[in-house]
């Protein structure tokens, strides 16, 4: 089975747009600093780049349409047969044998602006093949894992290459899931459902209590030492080196409050929150304000009392958390926040099965 399908570029999508950005939040500023001799203080340099960063944001959002309208006009191959893929796109060709191991996402449901579509992403590769106007419980009829199957599925013209397919034409989409019954078919010989597979999904959690208990160490009871041991022995993530992990029934936290818990390793409280009862959710990348600007004063105090050059202070860093909201056994909402991982984390796949593993009773089976 042989198709031709449109192909919009990652370097339409994601490159020009990218060094567009860069060159309007980085080099802008630098270019007027350097003019200036970068004889300013810290804080023009700081706001500086904060007005250039929001600058950036407003011109990429604005010109990003007729960057799509060049990245339109190029079409490639695509072939399969017997589990075995085939694509060109220009002079780049490959292959894929779905009876191999290999590392596949796939997602269904609706696109960042609300359109429904799907898509099989070969990571191992970059290959990425998109059906726009893809129902989810279609794909799920087929690659019948719903807590697998992830919900959002990024268009190419919001920012994600790949072939576009269209359900509209029956070739395109019997091709299409031809593909989804060959990967449900080999679906043990992909690294990322079996990355999937370690948790528990459908099993029902079943805690003993339904608020969040907080237990502190230097008191708790014989009993309350027993059942942490338990849930510290039922671990199913793989987040070894992580402030919060997660049993079948209970998240478990560790919170560390003083100098005595982080010399020892031992924490300060314990925190068991029954899943199905608490929610949990990322933050977005927040400024870690505290060391940057303790750090920019003391430089600016030294500069002042030793008259030299001003040094540099520590650099503004993103951190991400992991809020988790309950209640506490008055009723009483409680938000607790952890360290949580980064992008460029090797856990960070990981930490997002975490969370969806967590919040699975909120993913809907199917549509309605």
């Amino acid at each position: 089975m042989k198709i031709k399908a449109l192909y919009i570029s990652g370097r339409q999508t994601v490159m020009v747009p990218l060094l567009e950005f860069l060159l309007i939040w980085i080099g802008l500023p630098v270019l007027v600093f350097s003019l200036l001799g970068w004889k300013v203080s810290g804080w023009v340099i700081f706001l500086g780049f904060i007005g250039s960063l929001i600058l950036a944001f407003a011109v990429c959002v604005k010109t990003y349409g007729l960057v799509m309208n060049f990245a339109k006009e190029k079409y490639g191959t695509l072939s399969f047969e017997n589990d075995y893929i085939e694509y060109q796109i220009g002079r780049r060709k490959g292959k894929i044998d779905l009876k191999k191991p290999h590392d596949v996402k796939i997602c269904a449901g609706s696109s960042g602006l609300g359109k429904p579509s799907a898509q099989i992403n070969f990571r191992q590769t970059g290959l990425i093949i998109h059906l726009y106007k893809a129902m989810r419980e279609e794909v799920l009829d087929v690659f019948s894992e719903p807590y697998f199957v992830e919900e959002l599925s990024i268009l190419p013209e919001e920012g994600l290459w790949g072939f576009k397919l269209l359900a509209d034409d029956s070739e395109q989409k019997k091709f299409f899931f031809t593909m989804l019954e060959s990967l449900w078919k080999n679906r043990e010989k992909n690294t990322y459902f079996q990355s999937y597979a370690h948790y528990p999904w459908y099993q029902k959690p079943n805690p003993a209590f339904e608020y969040i208990k907080v237990i502190k160490t230097d008191s708790m009871t014989i009993e309350e030492k027993e059942f942490i041991d338990t849930l510290l022995a039922k671990f199913v993530d793989k987040l070894d080196d992580s402030y919060v992990r997660t049993t079948p029934d209970y998240l478990v936290g560790w919170a560390y409050k003083s100098l005595k818990s982080t010399w020892t390793g031992m924490p300060d409280y314990y925190c068991i929150m029954p899943i199905g009862h608490v929610s949990v959710e990322v933050s977005l990348p927040m400024p870690d304000w505290k060391p940057f600007i303790i750090g920019q004063l003391v430089m600016e105090t030294l500069h002042s009392l030793g008259g030299s050059s001003r040094p540099y202070g520590p650099s503004l860093q993103d951190r991400k958390y992991l809020y988790i909201r309950g209640h506490d056994e008055h009723g009483k909402t409680l938000e607790m926040a952890f360290d949580w991982y980064e992008l460029t984390h090797s856990l960070y796949e990981e930490s997002q099965r975490f969370v969806r593993f967590v919040n699975r009773i909120s993913i809907p089976l199917r549509f309605e």
